[in-house]
């Protein structure tokens, strides 16, 4: 596949690190729910009294890494990643809005 950029989601999550792989003017639109979100989190978010937008940042909701690809290497991906054992699905997309927007 031709990969386009990798992002470790770790502290600064969502908002800081999958930014740093767009280029200027660029954005992403991320699906809830599409990927699988442990009962954990859930957890967190009400007994901690965490914002739900502040659990992406914090608690990254599961998402450890983001491969940016063209939409049409997709499904290929994620055979591989199958293959070696590894969870993976679509997220999201890029836009041309700058930003995260988690929908």
């Amino acid at each position: 596949c031709d990969v386009h950029g990798i992002s470790h989601i770790t502290g600064g999550g969502f908002d800081e690190n999958i930014p740093r792989i767009l280029h200027d003017g660029q954005g992403l639109e991320i699906e809830e729910g599409t990927w699988e979100i442990l009962p954990v989190f859930r957890f967190l978010e009400k007994y901690g009294k965490v914002p739900h937008r502040e659990m992406f940042n914090i608690f990254n909701m599961g998402i450890g890494m983001v491969i940016a690809l063209d939409a049409s290497e997709a499904q290929r991906a994620i055979d591989i990643l199958t293959a070696a054992g590894e969870k993976a699905s679509v997220i999201g997309r890029v836009t041309d809005t700058e930003g995260v927007v988690i929908r």
